[in-house]
């Protein structure tokens, strides 16, 4: 890793001064200031911490009290921080009397956080002597947010978020609580009051900042009773493939159809479901006529409980007013949810009717009308989340909800349930419990499950045959792989596991290692936070509703414009991100709790709008339908069941062949066969394919930049592979984009295969190509399994196949290849490697295709966090979680050519681009093919009036330095570089002429989303006709593409901000490889042109190195 460059308090207190010096002028510039300041101070000082903490109370309370910073003081730096987090709701005519007050606040917060730094005299003489009076008095309301200090007996103690000191009642269902706070854990008192000195809340939440679904806190009510357990057991379990669960997930499907009014026959309806799911019904046993009836009857009982039942029972009943599979995030309750169906505000304004359909039986034994069932407690406790979620959520009262369980199997389908005030505290409790294990599993305590039995389950203490024949047995099954692993294998397991957990956690709550990350920023940040970190559109309007696809009478698609000052350059969205979209009041600031939540996929964004295909059609336009003085907001969504398939991937790795398994560990050495010859003729490449085809267990192949390790290495090891009969590949990468690489590949060379996944991940020319098509003629089952078993190539990313196991259980790859490999994690693969399929390994051999110098997978721990100490592990070259299976087996096997091959001849990069990157990443590896543009000379001076213009064309590699303008008012922002930029892409547009292409002729990176917007605006500005088209974006987003001309714009302007420039860094043999750089440097075939500050970029020895270099060559300017 790079070193970590802190700032010191001097450079606080600096930007202090100058923000102070500002303040009479600009006063919400100054509070920008200060507030980017007092983030800065608390992140930098919390970066080495072991703690992971949500949200700046958690952090500022930690600090303060680690700091023995006394009480009156710390009451002021709290009002201070909450201050900073309101600053767009208060009053700004108070703002300059406040600001010198928050001023001496934080300046008095770095002082004793950074061990009593003095303050500068010319800054301490700007600072008021008194001080604000402090009130210190609780305000309870619906939900009050406390930090923890100390528990006695049920008593808690605690910090209110405003200030002063609580005592907290956690007597009654919440005593069990006490055994798990500790020091800093934040609750959620929910409607507290005071009685006799003490806080008594109507419920408490644990740590709300951690959501858990509803579903999954309710299928821990199991008949043996509820424990944390089972929450973590369920994450484990095989995704569940029977012909039950896909009957529900039919049924589901069924309900939809019969709310939308949807005019339709079984047949249609059971043919979409087919499409829809042909891989898990292929691989299911049971799909036969007794499936169909049941199915039939189900629909009989869903029309007769929407069509009948309701609009006679139910007075304010509308379907047309109905949501379905709304979404809702409670922070309060710590919980999240997705109902079934919804309906809010009809007739009666206020009242709401809620379903929840259940396709199963209800609780045996039954009652006395075989029509008519009664209720699983574990049904009940999840429509009791539901109904407080909407009570203490968004202010339902009880009284005005209509709760319905529909049991589609019985002909009586609707059962009317209401509040059961017990019963729900128990499931809260057990939601708080469940989020302790979560914290704990994160800090290594799933090693748990190496010591549970089906005994620590049984809470309940259950005895009879149910227990004993059926769940015991099915518990023991489930743990039996931890217990007879070898010592190697749990301490991989249980290492692995914990690296999951924590990225779990920091995903909801937030990491060290990015700013405004982690689900729980949509309620912390502020929305200028939000629109800076480009991560939300507002004000946004609906332009028009678009039915859904195939014929449906739903609304699948939303189309919003822009409000007309928005700028969507600076914005962290691309199509094939999920979303949420929601609605909100204006004046207020959007916030995703208070409204109910569709989730959605974008389709496009342009300069006008934003298109988004709903996850779930809906029925009819008033569902979109607001009030005067509403707009809309779309944020970004985390999709969790991405780590639920991680989970269950890491555990059946656990029961994967032994071989397999020593193979993966390096418990074995890769097997050879010399004697394999080639059955094709692959030129240059020969000798690369001829390796491959005779490594018997798996193949690594480098391929750093322009060295075609998808155009050649694995088109032509899979061609190969292809002349052998009886032979299948399943060729897979991490991001959708690169699977469209591939199929481009496949396409170009007449090789037929079937894509794993969504039309709206997948680009439209390779869209024939998806399952869903390919088995649309098919007319059964078995006709479907046959088309799966004819593909001989089959293409996806790693998550679609952890997504659908059922592919590995029907079908056997003679080859996987995994293109990005270095991107993938460990978890990611390893499932899929080790998958079986009738008692044999599913994948017979693999090639990893990747660069380890280029860009690594994200993530969110920091290195500490993420390395490895365990001498077993380290034995193995596991040696830090945040590494590739790509490049633990690299380490081990560098030197063995029998399964290593390193691709060195480039075509993409003129030499004197090339230069570099080979002499300081790839040992001077590198050599061009040589292509023509290779070795092209530079043409005879233009004679350009601009001295950009004149140095660009004048060497294949520049630097200008520019420094930043002190008026820029982010320093995410350098509107300097953005105008240098758009000199030299408008002297490229100009030496280009008739032949200039966005696409293709020039391309920016940049590493802020900040940044996009000022250059665009810089080359608008300097008469770039094709502004809006040319490719600006940050080097992450360039992977795997190329420009003629590339713009590197470095953009930082102050020293902290160089961790974030050199965050990919590693060492090799003592030399630090930027991976970053590296890849931004070798997007560009023709000319390379870099812009920034040269002075400060030469605190860093690579990029001190690379300008040295330039200036040798005569490539370096200082602009003017």
């Amino acid at each position: 890793m790079g070193i970590y460059i802190e700032d010191a308090p001097s450079d606080f207190y600096g930007e202090l001064l100058a923000a102070a010096q500002r303040a009479g002028a600009d006063v919400m510039g100054a509070y920008a200031t200060l507030a980017a300041v007092f983030r800065r101070a608390v992140d930098q000082r919390l970066m080495h911490s072991t703690i992971a903490f949500a949200g700046m109370f958690a952090k500022v309370d930690y600090l303060v009290k680690e700091c023995g910073v006394e009480p009156p003081l710390a009451y002021r730096i709290n009002a201070t921080r909450i201050r900073l987090r309101h600053l767009q709701e208060q009053d700004g005519g108070s703002l300059p009397r406040l600001f010198p007050y928050d001023l001496k606040h934080v300046c008095l917060f770095v002082s004793r956080v950074y061990g009593g730094a003095a303050i500068p005299p010319g800054l301490a003489a700007m600072l008021p002597a008194s001080d604000l009076s402090a009130d210190g008095g609780e305000v309870l309301g619906e939900c009050v947010r406390v930090v923890a200090e100390s528990c006695e007996g049920t008593v808690v103690t605690a910090t209110g978020e405003h200030g002063g000191s609580l005592r907290v009642d956690c007597s009654g269902p919440w005593a069990p609580l006490c055994g798990l706070i500790s020091p800093g854990s934040q609750l959620n008192l929910v409607r507290p009051r005071e009685v006799g000195g003490l806080v008594v809340p109507e419920l408490v939440v644990f740590e709300p900042d951690y959501l858990v679904d509803i579903s999954a806190v309710a299928a821990c009510f199991e008949s043996y009773g509820a424990t944390p357990y089972t929450y973590l057991i369920n994450k484990l379990k095989p995704s569940p493939l029977s012909s039950n669960i896909l009957l529900g997930n039919f049924a589901g499907q069924l309900l939809d159809e019969a709310v939308h009014g949807l005019d339709c026959t079984y047949a249609d309806s059971a043919a979409r479901f087919f499409r829809n799911n042909a891989l898990a019904l292929a691989a299911c046993d049971g799909i036969d006529g007794g499936f169909h009836s049941e199915a039939r009857s189900q629909l009989d009982n869903i029309r007769r409980a929407v069509g009948s039942v309701l609009p006679a029972e139910v007075s304010d009943y509308c379907p047309a007013e109905a949501m379905l599979e709304p979404s809702f995030f409670c922070e309060t309750l710590g919980l999240q949810g997705r109902m079934d169906f919804l309906q809010m505000d009809g007739a009666r304004p206020g009242r709401c009717i809620l379903i929840e359909q259940k396709s199963g039986k209800g609780a045996f034994p039954p009652g006395p009308d075989p029509d008519t069932p009664r209720h699983q407690e574990r049904h009940y406790v999840q429509l009791l989340l539901y109904m407080a979620l909407l009570r203490y959520g968004h202010g339902r009262p009880n009284a005005d909800i209509r709760a319905f369980l529909l049991y589609s199997h019985y002909r009586n389908s609707l059962l009317k349930v209401g509040p059961a005030p017990e019963l729900l505290c128990r499931a809260l409790m057990l939601r708080n419990q469940v989020v302790w294990c979560e914290l704990w599993y994160a800090r290594g305590g799933i090693s748990v499950l190496g010591r549970l039995t089906p005994d620590n389950f049984n809470v309940g203490g259950q005895s009879g045959r149910l227990w004993e024949q059926f769940t015991r047995p099915q518990i023991e099954r489930l743990l039996l792989p931890v217990r007879r692993a070898t010592p190697l294998e749990r301490a991989y397991y249980f290492r692995l596991m914990t690296f999951l957990e924590r990225e779990h956690l920091l995903s909801k709550i937030g990491n060290k290692t990015k700013e405004n990350s982690g689900f729980a920023a949509k309620w912390h940040d502020t929305l200028e936070e939000k629109l800076q970190a480009g991560n939300i559109f507002y004000r946004l309007s609906i332009d028009s509703l678009v039915p859904e696809a195939e014929g449906g009478s739903g609304i699948g698609r939303v189309r919003l414009r822009f409000a007309a000052d928005t700028d969507a350059e600076g914005a962290n969205f691309r199509p094939g991100d999920i979303v949420i979209l929601y609605s909100y009041q204006n004046g207020r600031e959007p916030d995703a709790r208070r409204a109910v939540v569709m989730r959605a996929t974008v389709v496009a964004i342009s300069t006008a709008g934003i298109e988004l295909s709903l996850r779930n059609p809906q029925t009819d336009s008033r569902v979109f339908s607001r009030p005067p003085g509403y707009a809309w907001a779309v944020e970004h969504d985390l999709f969790e069941s991405s780590f639920s398939s991680l989970y269950r991937a890491m555990h059946s790795f656990l029961s994967a062949p032994a071989r397999r398994r020593d193979l993966l560990l390096s418990q074995r050495r890769p097997r050879v066969d010399g004697s394999v010859a080639l059955a094709g003729d692959y030129g240059a490449f020969n000798g690369l394919v001829l390796h491959a085809m005779q490594a018997l267990d798996f193949f690594i192949v480098i391929g750093p930049p322009g060295t075609g390790k998808t155009s050649f290495a694995m088109l032509n090891i899979l061609s190969e592979e292809l002349l052998h009969p009886d032979t299948a590949v399943l060729v897979m990468a991490y991001t959708n984009r690169a699977v469209d690489e591939i199929c481009s590949k496949l396409s170009d060379c007449g090789i037929d295969f079937v894509r794993l996944g969504s039309a709206l991940a997948c680009a439209e020319p390779y869209r024939p190509y998806l399952l869903s098509q390919k088995v649309a003629c098919c007319k059964s089952v078995g006709q479907v399994r046959q088309a799966i078993a004819s593909a001989r190539v089959v293409c996806a990313t790693t998550s679609a196949v952890n997504s659908n196991p059922a592919l590995l259980q029907l079908k056997r790859f003679s080859l996987a290849i995994i293109d990005e490999a270095s991107q993938i994690l460990e978890p990611h693969v390893v499932g899929i490697l080790g998958a079986t399929s009738g008692g044999v390994e599913s994948i017979g051999r693999f090639v990893l295709i990747g660069d380890h110098k280029q860009l690594p997978a994200v993530v969110q721990q920091t290195p500490d966090e993420s390395a490895v100490a365990d001498p077993l592990l380290r034995a193995i070259g596991l040696t830090d979680c945040r590494d590739s299976l790509f490049e633990r087996l690299l380490r081990a096997h560098r030197s063995d050519p029998a399964v290593v091959y390193m691709l060195t001849r480039q075509g993409r990069m003129h030499h004197d681009i090339a230069s570099f990157p080979s002499r300081a990443f790839y040992s001077g590896l590198l050599c061009e093919v040589p292509l023509e543009h290779q070795q092209r000379p530079l043409p005879p001076p233009a004679g350009c009036a601009d001295e950009v213009g004149r140095l660009v064309g004048g060497h294949r590699v520049s630097f200008v330095s520019v420094h930043p303008d002190a008026s820029d008012g982010s320093d995410k922002v350098n509107t300097a570089e953005a105008r240098v930029i758009a000199r030299v892409v408008a002297s490229v547009r100009l030496a280009c002429g008739d032949g200039f292409d966005p696409a293709v002729s020039v391309g920016v990176i940049v590493p802020y989303r900040n940044q996009i917007a000022a250059v665009r605006d810089a080359l608008v500005r300097a008469g770039v006709s094709e502004a809006h088209q040319i490719g600006i974006d940050t080097v992450e987003r360039y992977q795997g593409s190329q420009r003629d001309v590339i713009v590197y714009g470095f953009t930082v302007r102050k020293r902290y901000q160089l961790n974030f420039l050199t965050s990919n860094v590693f060492f090799e043999d003592g030399k630090p490889i930027d991976r970053k750089l590296n890849v931004a440097m070798t997007r560009a075939r023709e000319h390379l042109v870099m812009v920034g500050c040269a002075g400060l970029l030469a605190c860093n020895e690579v990029f001190a190195a690379l300008i040295d270099a330039v200036r040798h060559d005569g490539g370096y300017l200082e602009a003017r």
